[in-house]
C-alpha cells in the first residue's frame, strides 16, 4: 500500500482547495482524508482562521500536510496554472454546466486525470454556502456525490473524503493513460485572458443586450470550459480577436 501512496503523491498534481473555510478544526480533517488516500496538496483560499492548533489537533497523523498548505488570497492566484478544475457542488444551476456523479465520470473525463502533465483542482466551497455561481463557472466540470435527495448536506471534511477515495479509485484501476501532445494544455490563467479579451472584442460590437449580457457571459465561459483548448488555440484565438479589434479603430 506504501508504494502506490507514494506514486499518487508524486506523479499526480492533484490540489484540493478549500475556500473561506470558516472552522479550522475542518481545515485539519480535510488534511487528515486526503492523506488517507495518498495525496499530499492541499490549498487554502483566505480561510477565517490558518494556522490555528485547533487544524493541527484534528490532523491527527497529517501535519506534514497543513505544514505544507498553499495558502491563497484570491481563486485565481490558486488556479492560474491549473489546467483541469473540478468543483463539487450539490445544488441545481441556472445555467447547466457539465457535472457528473463522482463514480460516473466519463471516459474522456477520466483520461484527462490520469494524464500526469495536467494540474488538477478540485474545489470545496464555504461551510455555510457552498461554492458560489462565479466560483462553479470557472471549473470544467462539476462533481456531485450521490447523497440522499431528502439532506443532501456534508460536512466538507466528508466530502473531500468521499472525492478523494474515488479519485484513488480512478487513479489505481489501470495503469495511468499518457496523452501525448506538442502543445501543453491552456491554464486557468490563460482561459481568463482569453475571456476577457473576448468581452472587450464583444462589449466593443455593441453586441451585448444590458438584459442578457451576464447569461452571454456565463454560457461563453462555459464554452470555454467545454472545449478545453490548448495554449496554441488560445493564441490563435487571442490573435483573432486583436484583428478585430485592429479593423474596428481604423
Amino acid at each position: 500500500m506504501a508504494h502506490s501512496e507514494l506514486i499518487l503523491k508524486e506523479d499526480y498534481d492533484i490540489e484540493f482547495i478549500l475556500i473561506e473555510t470558516s472552522h479550522p478544526g475542518n481545515i485539519g480533517a480535510c488534511a487528515r482524508a486526503i492523506k488517507n488516500m495518498g495525496f499530499a496538496k492541499l490549498g487554502l483560499v483566505n480561510p477565517k482562521n490558518f494556522p490555528c492548533d485547533e487544524a493541527y489537533h484534528r490532523s491527527k497523523g497529517a501535519k506534514d500536510i497543513l505544514d505544507d498548505a498553499n495558502i491563497y488570497k484570491s481563486l485565481d492566484e490558486a488556479l492560474s496554472e491549473a489546467t483541469l478544475v473540478l468543483g463539487t457542488s450539490a445544488r441545481e444551476r441556472s445555467i447547466p454546466w457539465p457535472s457528473s456523479y463522482t463514480h460516473l465520470i466519463d471516459e474522456d473525463m477520466s483520461n484527462d486525470i490520469k494524464d500526469k502533465n495536467n494540474k488538477i483542482c478540485i474545489l470545496f466551497g464555504r461551510e455555510d454556502s457552498g461554492l458560489s455561481n462565479d466560483e462553479l463557472q470557472k471549473c470544467h466540470m462539476h462533481l456531485r456525490i450521490p447523497c440522499s435527495d431528502e439532506y443532501s448536506s456534508l460536512n466538507i471534511s466528508h466530502a473531500v473524503q468521499i472525492i478523494s477515495y474515488e479519485f484513488r479509485n480512478l487513479l489505481m484501476r489501470e495503469e495511468s493513460i499518457e496523452v501525448k501532445s506538442d502543445v501543453p494544455l491552456s491554464t486557468d490563467a490563460d482561459n481568463e485572458f482569453l475571456l476577457e479579451h473576448l468581452d472587450k472584442v464583444l462589449l466593443d460590437l455593441n453586441f451585448y443586450d444590458q438584459n442578457s449580457s451576464r447569461q452571454v457571459q456565463a454560457r461563453l465561459k462555459r464554452l470555454i470550459k467545454k472545449a478545453r483548448p490548448d495554449k496554441l488555440e488560445v493564441g490563435i484565438l487571442r490573435g483573432f480577436l486583436t484583428k478585430i479589434q485592429e479593423i474596428l479603430n481604423k
